[in-house]
């Protein structure tokens, strides 16, 4: 039976398969909200301020990532990973900012400390790992806000503000 006469014999089929291909379509264009809990990863009861210079910004999906180099109470050097918003919601909260999180800038960040065992895997993703793990960083954190040394303040995360 030829393909044009199968789909005038079935019309409900047509219907249902536009309805379908619609409820993709609209689907994928509502961004997710949340596909994982910050309190699992982060202690959303604590509260801690960074202050270093931006080495870089990786907009990626599923989250930013801002590398920040900051100093210990020793004055040794250390890197944090600043895990932030999904990458379409960090361009709305960013917007024209962007270009002032070059490598070099001076910024303070309000961040959680992780609540469990944390690593960056090669994708650049962070995940959950076992306290033995070699990967473990327990500098990965979950970004709030982040303070300009002109005084802006914006938000790269969901995390606690200033």
């Amino acid at each position: 039976m030829p393909a044009d006469l199968e789909a005038e014999d079935h019309p409900m089929r047509v219907v249902f398969l536009g309805m379908a291909v619609l409820a993709v379509v609209i689907a994928w264009s509502i961004p997710t909200t949340a596909h994982h809990s910050n309190a699992l990863y982060f202690d959303m009861s604590k509260a801690i301020t960074l202050e270093g210079e931006v080495l870089r910004m990786e907009w990626i999906n599923p989250h930013i990532l801002l590398f920040l180099q900051s100093k210990n109470d020793k004055g040794q050097s250390e890197t944090w990973i600043l895990h932030g918003s999904s990458l379409g919601n960090a361009l709305r909260q960013v917007g024209s900012m962007k270009e002032q999180l070059k490598p070099g800038t001076l910024i303070s960040a309000r961040v959680w400390p992780p609540r469990n065992p944390l690593f960056l895997n090669d994708a650049q993703a962070v995940l959950l790992t076992r306290p033995d793990d070699a990967r473990t960083s327990s500098r990965i954190v979950g970004a709030g806000e982040i303070r300009f040394s002109n005084g802006d303040v914006v938000a790269i995360g969901g995390g606690p503000s200033f």
